[in-house]
């Protein structure tokens, strides 16, 4: 009886564990102190935390100093909440998973069969007015951490990929981001084929478009420019954007083409915003000349900004807007340009 009274006292002396927000704050204040050999005996220290709050800070930790060597916590942690008998309790929102796989990621850590036992990873949690998917960050992880592995081969890469491909729309967006992640020309055909399927996505299409023309701009220029004439006018923009980014004179070419053929003035002025987008020098020629015939100049203007990075071009905006009279954008160029030599 004496030992439990003992037990009791030394329960009752024993000081209050720190709060989840005093913990998070200890984590900010040592990594801000910069200490790498503290922030790793942190980092380490709260990965097993059992507030996955507090275990995700501590894997940004990890990935932020890119502190090599501990990949084998990260893993333990990883399977400590994977193998949870109740995950939503030991990881509500996937946050803590998520963030080891960033952390992972920044270690380049290689290791597909982990990846690949992963990618189809679920999280179902209660929600209004549905319960909810929470591990698409996960299963986005586990994508990229294939894209960039050297271990495997690319069509096993392909291959995981293709159901990832037909998930939701957040899984579509990151399979198509770590197919062009790969950076290999196998990867072409199954993002050709990807973006003739008519995705009901607009922004899922336009990351084909931008994946290919990353990829193999001169056969898929031809390819993205047919989308110019969808009947979706979302499609067209995102069309537009990839083939403005792309910047390539034929891609520009395609873009004049859609303008001058288009009587609608809010998609005739989406597309000089992309064809702005490029600073190909048929780009800004043609910009320039839209500018003096003085026909919306305010757009014209905008769509010009990246181009205007170079003096020579400041210099013939500046003579134009003088010749056409606009003293209101003349004073607006000057506020971003300056008033030039």
């Amino acid at each position: 009886m004496e030992l439990d009274f003992d037990l009791l006292g030394m329960t009752a002396a024993m000081p209050p564990r720190a709060s989840v927000d005093e913990r998070m704050h200890r984590l900010r204040a040592i990594r801000d102190q910069g200490d790498l050999d503290q922030i790793r005996e942190a980092a380490v220290k709260h990965l097993n935390d059992g507030c996955n709050l507090v275990v995700a800070e501590a894997a940004k930790l990890v990935g932020h100093f890119e502190l090599s060597g501990v990949e084998p916590a990260l893993l333990t942690t990883w399977n400590r909440l994977i193998q949870h008998t109740d995950p939503i309790k030991a990881d509500k929102g996937c946050t803590a998973k998520a963030a080891i796989l960033e952390a992972l990621g920044q270690l380049a850590y290689d290791d597909p069969d982990f990846y690949l036992a992963h990618i189809k990873y679920q999280q179902i949690e209660p929600a209004w007015p549905k319960e909810e998917d929470t591990a698409e960050n996960v299963r986005a992880g586990c994508a990229f951490g294939l894209a960039r592995s050297k271990q495997l081969r690319i069509v096993d890469k392909l291959n995981a990929f293709v159901d990832y491909l037909m998930g939701s729309r957040a899984d579509r967006i990151n399979a198509i981001k770590a197919i062009t992640d790969t950076r290999h020309e196998s990867a072409i055909p199954l993002l050709r084929l990807k973006l003739l399927s008519e995705d009901p996505e607009a922004e899922v299409v336009g990351l084909c478009m931008s994946g290919l023309l990353d990829l193999a701009p001169t056969s898929s220029i031809a390819v993205v420019a047919s989308f110019l004439t969808n009947h979706d006018e979302n499609v067209v923009l995102e069309a537009a954007a990839a083939l403005g980014i792309c910047g390539r004179p034929e891609a520009i070419k395609a873009l004049i083409a859609c303008w001058q053929r288009t009587a609608d003035q809010e998609l005739q002025r989406s597309l000089l915003i992309s064809i702005g987008l490029s600073r190909d020098s048929s780009a800004t020629s043609f910009l320039l000349t839209q500018l003096e015939a003085n026909d919306d100049p305010e757009t014209v203007l905008e769509a010009l900004k990246p181009a205007c990075t170079y003096q020579d071009t400041q210099d013939k905006v500046r003579l134009i807007l003088e010749n056409i009279g606009n003293r209101e954008l003349i004073l607006r160029f000057e506020r971003k340009f300056g008033r030039g030599s």
